[in-house]
């Protein structure tokens, strides 16, 4: 009985841990592809029994994000994805290689790529202090110079679930062209102050290519480039030469990363259906944030047919809306996320001739219930 009693209390003590946010451990692992000869040199944080360095990994087994960092950036810049998603029970892969002036784009693509197998490799060595912790679920991720090498990683590579990106940049060999490969659900983050990187000629030819059928892109209201990671000299050296206008500081905007990114990997990566209602719930509702997505449901694609329509599409001079509730409010973006100017000629008639030819889209809004709906504007 008294036997019974101990173990009992002991996997309620291991479950009322699990239930918790994780202590963070910290290690450094240096891995080798052999196929290249290359060391790869990387901090790992794992969701462990007590918070430091080299500390037991928790029990359980956890999904992987190997995540790529910006040009001259150190992995110390990205402390805010370490303290966002490691507690909720994730293991991130930080490797440092290609911090010089003259970075690498290719190998760092295959860095990442290689990570993958390294991880799950890990979790299948009797000697690994990540044996039986490492989830058979991994995303790659990236900032900036990052980003654009996740793209790159992630072609044709059908070893991952999930890319999740941050103010992508192009690299050499093009993002923009591995984009058309990459085979997995694909979330890009932009924000719509990013000087450095912007989205026009950055994130949003990225997101175009991807031909996959779930994918999501996100643009921050107000938020910078170097505001997707901690604070980094270097990059905001390069950030203040090109002036962006800041509406929100640095924590606002990590909230929102760890808002739309936590969503989207706890759906891909741990299989929380109702996670993906909650992200496109998002993209609707939030005043933080002008995003679209290709991802359908039941219950989104009812809403959208009840609340709002727009025809023709593409429009020439007028567009016509049904279902615009009384009183609504109603803005106009361009994919790139800005407001553009539109002469209201009635609630259901909207003048958009001064709109060059293109991609928009078209919100209304009363209270905190909004609509959205794509259109274009195509003339001879």
């Amino acid at each position: 009985m008294l036997r019974s009693i101990t173990i009992f209390f002991f996997v309620f003590g291991i479950l009322t841990a699990q239930a918790q946010p994780f202590a963070i451990g910290t290690r450094t692992i240096t891995f080798n592809d052999a196929s290249r000869s290359r060391d790869i040199a990387c901090t790992i944080h794992y969701p462990a029994e007590v918070a430091g360095n080299n500390t037991p990994t928790m029990m359980g087994e956890f999904p992987v994000l190997v995540h790529g960092h910006g040009f001259v950036m150190g992995v110390d810049a990205y402390t805010n994805l370490r303290d966002g998603f490691v507690p909720r029970g994730y293991i991130l892969v930080l490797p440092s290689t290609e911090g010089g002036l003259s970075p690498d784009h290719a190998a760092f693509g295959l860095d990442l790529a290689f990570l993958v197998g390294a991880m799950q490799a890990e979790g299948a060595d009797a000697g690994s202090p990540f044996y039986q912790h490492v989830a058979p679920a991994t995303a790659i991720m990236g900032h900036s110079m990052g980003g654009g090498a996740s793209y790159l990683a992630a072609a044709n590579n059908a070893d991952i679930q999930a890319l999740v990106n941050f103010a992508s940049a192009e690299t050499d060999p093009s993002a923009i062209t591995a984009a058309a490969q990459v085979l997995v659900p694909t979330l890009t983050f932009a924000a719509t102050e990013d000087c450095v990187t912007p989205a026009a000629t950055n994130q949003s030819p990225m997101y175009a290519a991807v031909p996959v059928a779930c994918k999501a892109f996100v643009n921050v209201v107000g938020g910078g480039h170097c505001y997707f990671g901690a604070n980094s000299f270097t990059c905001s050296f390069g950030e203040i030469t090109c002036g962006p206008d800041l509406t929100i500081n640095r924590e606002e905007q990590h909230a929102v990363m760890n808002d739309f990114a936590g969503l989207w990997l706890d759906h891909f990566l741990k299989d929380d259906a109702s996670a993906l209602n909650a992200f496109l719930d998002s993209t609707l509702l939030s005043t933080r944030v002008i995003a679209e997505h290709t991802c359908l449901t039941t219950v989104v694609a009812e809403q959208e047919e009840a609340t709002l329509s727009v025809w023709p599409v593409p429009a020439d001079d007028l567009l016509r809306l049904e279902g615009v509730p009384n009183g609504a409010g109603i803005m106009v973006y361009n994919t790139q996320g800005q407001r553009v100017a539109f002469r209201p000629l009635t609630t259901n008639v909207l003048d958009v001739s001064g709109l060059p030819n293109g991609a928009y889209f078209i919100q209304t809004s009363v209270g905190t219930s909004r609509s959205v709906q794509r259109f274009a504007v195509m003339r001879r």
